[in-house]
């Protein structure tokens, strides 16, 4: 075949290929419908239910609701029994998509996807002009997606791998001492660690006063109020030197204006015999090494948003797309002098520890 002329079975199958991805992304969205008006959480004991019984439960419209069974039985979201035509969730099924109490939960990502989506004529226009689209732009549900896409494996990963895997710091908390985070959200993260320490006292930091709002709402709900304090601060304002046994920064440094500048105030912040704990989404240093089903979704999310944010601030744009050797040289130059990658199996993050 003459090189000029186009293979057309590897033209179908690139078509077969955009097609499931055209479908993929039309279930995201209508799952995300599923999951705001909880048509998942209904069915989340695994009872069969036909579509009639399913809309009269949710007190929605039977035909959308027949319409979006289909779609989740045909993407292998629901169950499907031909004998009664009824629909259910399995139990590996509502792990995913109905109870937000474990690490598999997915509903954030759904919710965090579509804000995404809202956003797309302010991204093109950032293609066009440069600059990007800030955070605030995003408005209250991106920093609900956040949270519920993070908070069960905060819960479950930070106080119980993470911090352990650092012997020194974790006894110091056990005993009683202080540890910050630095883009702390709406608390998903530093309000299960309070949990899990209740003789240390905790910080939380960042610059969006809506997740501040929240994270305060959450910490009083949790009844820690009394030991998790949270202000609306730049890192690079805290003028808190030698403060810190454990200065925690995870899945956010990619998104700030000046994210060396933020490591090198976390640097001061933190004692001289503390630790700086520090994630990022699995990646390695080369594009090739990303070409991956995860290192799509990591492109994808950091033009969407990471990376569109920084921008917003006249930053660096730096991306969430960080390997270890990108990390490591970047946390030496803002003056730690150890660098360590955690030898912790987590499915989404790669964990740094930063010694002074």
């Amino acid at each position: 075949m003459d090189e000029s002329t186009p293979d057309r079975k590897k033209a179908a199958a690139l078509t077969r290929q955009v097609g499931g991805d055209f479908g993929a992304a039309l279930t995201v969205a209508l799952a995300y419908v599923g999951d705001r008006l909880g048509i998942f959480k209904a069915l989340a004991d695994g009872t069969p239910m036909t579509s009639r019984q399913l809309a009269d439960q949710t007190r929605l419209s039977e035909r959308y609701v027949r319409e979006w069974t289909a779609t989740m039985a045909a993407s292998g979201y629901l169950d499907y029994n031909p004998a009664d035509a009824t629909f259910r969730l399995n139990r590996e099924q509502a792990m995913v998509l109905a109870r937000e109490d474990n690490t598999f939960f997915m509903g954030g990502a759904f919710q965090y996807a579509v804000t995404c989506f809202r956003q797309l004529p302010k991204l093109m226009e950032s293609f066009e002009n440069g600059g990007g689209v800030p955070f605030t732009d995003f408005g209250g549900d991106i920093v609900e997606a956040i949270e519920r896409l993070f908070h069960a494996g905060y819960e479950t990963w930070v106080a119980q791998q993470w911090i352990p895997a650092a012997p020194d710091i974790h006894q110091r908390l056990l005993a009683g001492g202080e540890a910050a985070e630095v883009g702390c959200g709406a608390g998903q993260c530093i309000i299960p660690v309070a949990m899990a320490y209740p003789s240390s006292r905790f910080f939380g930091y960042d610059v969006d006063q809506a997740s501040i709002d929240r994270a305060r709402r959450k910490a009083a709900q949790a009844g820690v109020a009394d030991r998790v304090t949270f202000e609306r601060i730049a890192a690079e304002q805290l003028s808190l030197a030698d403060r810190f046994d454990l200065v925690m920064a995870f899945n956010c440094i990619h998104d700030m204006a000046h994210p060396r500048s933020v490591l090198a105030a976390i640097r001061q912040i933190v004692k001289r015999d503390g630790a700086a704990l520090w994630s990022e989404a699995h990646a390695g240093d080369r594009l090739e090494e990303n070409l991956t089903p995860q290192g799509r979704t990591m492109y994808a999310s950091s033009t969407m948003h990471c990376m569109t944010v920084s921008l917003a601030q006249g930053g660096e744009g730096l991306g969430s797309v960080i390997g270890a050797d990108q990390a490591r040289a970047m946390a030496l130059e803002a003056g730690f002098t150890t660098f360590e990658k955690l030898p912790v199996k987590n499915p989404v993050h790669q964990i740094f520890l930063l010694r002074r």
